[in-house]
């Protein structure tokens, strides 16, 4: 599944045809509404996307995934409230922007519809979680230091090699948050079986990422099973819920098999 899975219009949530579009493909017990369509939408998007991979437009360059899982729980009460509670969606298999990784989960806090002065899903805030792969990591450091090679140690350590004497000895490196910026800043070094602690003061290696897409911000970096674990978060989202294009999504996801 490529391209855009929306289609279809940026109708009004008054616009008739795309009102009787949209009770066709709601079930016969759900309302035309922003919170019964999008509710419709979340579950049947779990439903049929989940293994899928394709295409995410709207996310500051095209994002390939493929979807692991997407969980919608609300409660019935809140709901009629139009309140979705939490919303958490795991992806594997991603490329954005040429860059590939491993992992990613956002959880979507508050989720709930304001039908004023038009019908927008807010949540506040949004946590992401992007693993990276080790490889994406190595060749941000190559395109600084041509001469460094990284690799990660059976416990999770970071450490980089001098390429020309790879046995010389490693330096262990941890990651950080600085801005937009990761560091990896110096912790030891390995000669031979020896294990030096080295001093705080000592300069990071600096890797630029690239601008982050809606408003999210980096705010910490690990070291995790897969890779490096980058911790963002955006204080809100919004996103208008047009009928139209509501109508055109359910119609693509119903169609698939």
């Amino acid at each position: 599944m490529d391209g855009d899975p929306a289609g279809g219009g940026w109708t009004s949530w008054t616009d008739p045809a795309a009102l009787r579009a949209l009770r066709g493909l709601l079930p016969a017990t759900v309302a035309a509404t922003p919170v019964g369509a999008l509710d419709t939408l979340l579950r049947t998007a779990a439903r049929k996307l989940a293994g899928r991979r394709f295409t995410v437009p709207g996310t500051g360059g095209d994002l390939v995934l493929r979807l692991e899982s997407l969980e919608v729980r609300p409660d019935p009460v809140g709901l009629g409230l139009g309140q979705f509670d939490d919303v958490r969606v795991v992806a594997t298999e991603l490329e954005w922007r040429g860059t590939p990784c491993r992992r990613l989960v956002v959880v979507c806090r508050n989720v709930h519809v304001r039908p004023l002065p038009a019908p927008t899903v807010v949540c506040a805030p949004v946590i992401v979680e992007v693993t990276l792969l080790p490889e994406v990591v190595r060749e941000l450091i190559a395109a600084v230091h041509a001469d460094v090679r990284l690799e990660v140690g059976p416990n999770g350590e970071i450490r980089l090699r001098w390429s020309r004497r790879p046995t010389w000895g490693a330096l262990v490196v941890a990651p950080e948050v600085a801005g937009s910026v990761l560091h990896l800043r110096p912790e030891a070094l390995w000669l031979g079986r020896h294990r030096l602690t080295l001093p705080r003061w000592l300069p990071p290696v600096r890797l630029g990422l690239p601008p982050l897409p809606r408003g999210l911000q980096l705010r910490r970096a690990e070291v995790g099973p897969a890779g490096i674990v980058l911790h963002l978060l955006a204080d809100e989202w919004r996103e208008a819920v047009p009928v139209g294009r509501l109508a055109a999504l359910l119609a693509r996801l119903s169609s698939l098999a």
